[in-house]
């Protein structure tokens, strides 16, 4: 059975790592910019209970954040949580620290669809009072829509028995704080099974591409995706009902229109998520 099945008394250890390089030809210009975003999160996942209709109440907590933002090989931004908080207050980072260690508590249903977060509306009443390009980078990071993925990787699951060889497709809508409403059409595939993180796991591949539904103009350009493909793989363990590391490759031309001009980036994106421990 491939489904998540949390349980009280536990805490699951989370980790994730996003690898993003972005390619941009500028009009007029020789060369084109090259930016690089490098992002790692540890943070922990404790389930409160199971509420009557199958759903549940989850707390989630931020541990440690690592931040670094290049373009052209110059370093533009940086954030270590680890590290001693940025003693000026007008740095773009000088909000990221309100979220490590800042208990928020979800209600999903038996979808593994939240349905909503506790103590958002606090956190983001302090972000609302910062000057606007903090504002900008904390949503970005750290919005309800992005907050909202880190429970919720249950959605993508058959949540039911499955054999090997078997697939199945899962088409859902995601909305980004920058491009809009995105369509992701996924299909995967129960391949074999593997010990993976001394586990023995069912290995799952998976194909698919992601779209513009609808475009957003809030972040001053309009942004929309010409070409989105996905592939990757994951580890699922039965037994504990969870799964263990999920890998994920995107390779996507955008097409950024502005009041001045018209571009067409190439991002490249890693992402990896992965179980560390559960105590």
């Amino acid at each position: 059975e491939i489904k998540i099945n949390w349980a009280v008394g536990k805490k699951y250890l989370m980790r994730f790592e996003l690898n993003q390089s972005t390619e941009t030809k500028i009009p007029n210009q020789p060369q084109p910019v090259k930016s690089e975003v490098s992002l790692a999160q540890d943070f922990n996942i404790t389930p409160l209970k199971q509420s009557p209709d199958g759903g549940w109440e989850l707390e989630l907590k931020v541990a440690d954040e690592l931040l670094n933002v290049l373009q052209n090989g110059n370093k533009v931004l940086s954030f270590d949580s680890t590290q001693n908080p940025s003693a000026d207050p007008n740095s773009p980072t000088a909000l990221l620290g309100l979220i490590i260690g800042a208990p928020l508590q979800y209600d999903i249903n038996t979808n593994s669809e939240v349905q909503k977060i506790v103590g958002m509306d606090e956190l983001m009443k302090r972000v609302d009072a910062a000057k606007p390009q903090q504002q900008m980078l904390f949503r970005q990071l750290f919005g309800e829509e992005t907050l909202k993925q880190y429970v919720s990787f249950g959605v993508w699951l058959p949540n039911r028995m499955m054999k090997i060889g078997e697939s199945w497709s899962v088409k859902e809508d995601i909305n980004s704080p920058q491009a809009g409403v995105l369509t992701l059409n996924m299909n995967y595939t129960f391949k074999d099974w593997e010990q993976h993180a001394d586990r023995k796991c069912a290995h799952v591949e998976m194909t698919g591409a992601v779209s513009t539904k609808s475009v957003s103009t809030a972040s001053g350009a309009a942004i929309q995706i010409e070409k989105g493909k996905i592939s990757g793989e994951f580890w699922f363990d039965p037994d504990l009902g969870m799964l263990v590391e999920s890998d994920s490759n995107q390779s996507v031309a955008l097409k950024v229109t502005t009041q001045a001009q018209t571009m067409t980036p190439q991002m490249n994106e890693k992402t990896r998520l992965t179980l560390v421990d559960v105590q």
